[in-house]
């Protein structure tokens, strides 16, 4: 019965999650500063029925080589973040249901500045409310706060970056899912963003199948090996035959841009 009960809490706890995150819609998703640009917009949509109000603020993160990051301690920001370099209004928001809020951000460039690619997280903080989520069933009383952010960049005369495609391999997980993971080394002093495609077919003369998708993709300067595990799309199911075609090709920035298109012979 007890465990009946934590998992229905879980159950309560996910959804819950899900619904508030989806209250709050911010466009664009992603800053990226270049040498003449001064100044950029983010706005901030309430998607929700209820009154919500934000902090911003704003955190250093280490992107990691499988994907996501980890919040770095005040001892261990480096030289390269952003945040102290841009002025950022307002700092709080209050919004109505369906209401919309623009922040500016304003990049203030220093003399001497090393050439690179420097990275902060813009950081949104939901203000908790006075109403709670009970449930009297299983009597939990939920008073949640959630938090969201973006990545703000700025290249300073930074190249545009090289990927080389290391490996690319089929693999079930234990639960005899498949799935692709593409090993990538990326070269240079500035990051990537981009589409990862992967294309499957058997043997010769055969149509290339599109097997599995990723968009928006990034390498970050200080991961120089990256791991991504795809999912392969629902209606395939893949043989250790044939060949792989991997593609990295830019979005936004890097639109046109390609980082990687390389066949792989596949060894039974």
């Amino acid at each position: 019965m007890k465990n009946s009960i934590v998992f229905i809490g879980l159950m309560v706890i996910g959804l819950l999650s899900n619904l508030v995150h989806a209250s709050l819609m911010i466009s664009p998703t992603r800053v990226v500063f270049d040498e003449r640009q001064r100044t950029a917009k983010v706005f901030l949509i309430n998607n929700s029925q209820e009154e919500k109000t934000y902090r911003l603020g704003w955190k250093e993160k280490h992107a990691l080589p499988t994907g996501g990051y980890r919040d770095l301690t005040p001892d261990e920001v480096g030289p390269w973040r952003l945040s102290h370099l841009i002025r950022m209004t307002p700092k709080q928001v209050h919004l109505a249901p369906g209401e919309r809020q623009l922040v500016k951000l304003a990049l203030r460039r220093k003399q001497g500045m090393a050439v690179g690619e420097y990275r902060s997280h813009l950081f949104f903080q939901a203000l908790p409310t006075e109403k709670s989520t009970t449930s009297q069933a299983i009597g939990i009383n939920l008073n949640m706060i959630l938090s969201y952010s973006i990545p703000v960049l700025y290249r300073k005369n930074a190249a545009l970056p090289m990927v080389k495609l290391n490996d690319v391999q089929i693999i079930k997980n234990e639960a005899k899912k498949q799935f692709i993971q593409v090993s990538l080394q990326r070269l240079g002093d500035a990051s990537t963003f981009g589409k990862i495609q992967v294309d499957w077919k058997s043997r010769e003369g055969q149509p290339w199948q599109r097997v599995s998708v990723a968009n928006n993709f990034a390498i970050y300067p200080e991961v120089q090996n990256a791991v991504i595990e795809l999912n392969v799309l629902a209606e395939h199911e893949l043989q250790n035959t044939g060949w792989l075609r991997v593609s990295y090709t830019g979005q936004e920035e890097y639109v046109d841009k390609e980082f990687v298109n390389k066949i792989i012979a596949l060894k039974p």
